[in-house]
């Protein structure tokens, strides 16, 4: 094989990147400048050195002192509401909004519909966690905020079956956004406003 076609594989483990668009990206680098191609490979490099995953939320962040949480994590004063969102870039989306000023927690995906195990796709087991110690702190509300289309659903379907038991112990209300969102919208795609009116209409 060459370098060609292993990087393209490489590329191709990229959501939502087929093989076209994988060769594509090999012979865009190609056609670069030295330089280019360096500052990539070392950018890429450090990535892994610089930026940690928060131990509280899970979302990744840029290391900073020897805490294991994040500024947000740290900062944001609302500890009643617990907001779940399954990646990164949704819960930038939200951060962008300014509708929400409460913790989150970062799922780290969804659950394919088929899918026979699907406590492995998730961070379930550390959701429990959270939500139990959150409970010490006042946790009041847990806000699902999933994106909308089958496999989002069944995964807020799923997360509320596993969570419910211990909410409803714990005396905490659980609750998904509004349809602000149009049925097939992903979350990190969404406007501000459109996010803001989702979570004023939560239920």
């Amino acid at each position: 094989m060459s370098n060609i076609d292993s990087l393209a594989e490489a590329f191709m483990k990229f959501p939502g990147i087929g093989t076209r668009q994988a060769k594509r990206f090999v012979y865009f680098l190609l056609a670069q400048d030295p330089y280019f191609v360096d500052t990539l490979s070392r950018e890429i490099a450090e990535l892994k050195k610089t930026i940690v995953q928060c131990s509280g939320c899970f979302r990744f962040y840029p290391r900073a002192g020897t805490s294991t949480l994040c500024n947000v994590c740290i900062d944001d004063a609302d500890s009643a509401t617990l907001m779940v969102v399954e990646k990164d870039t949704d819960f930038e989306s939200v951060r962008r909004s300014g509708g929400y000023a409460g913790h989150y927690f970062i799922l780290g995906g969804t659950i394919p519909v088929l899918e026979r195990d699907p406590a492995s796709k998730i961070r379930i087991h550390e959701l429990l966690t959270r939500v139990e110690n959150g409970a010490k702190d006042g946790l009041s509300e847990i806000i699902l905020a999933m994106s909308v289309n089958p496999e989002s659903d069944f995964t807020r379907d799923y997360i509320t079956k596993a969570i419910t038991p211990l909410a409803e112990q714990l005396g905490i209300a659980i609750t998904t956004l509004g349809r602000g969102l149009s049925t097939g919208t992903e979350l990190e795609y969404s406007d501000g406003d459109t996010l803001r009116h989702a979570l004023k209409n939560r239920k």
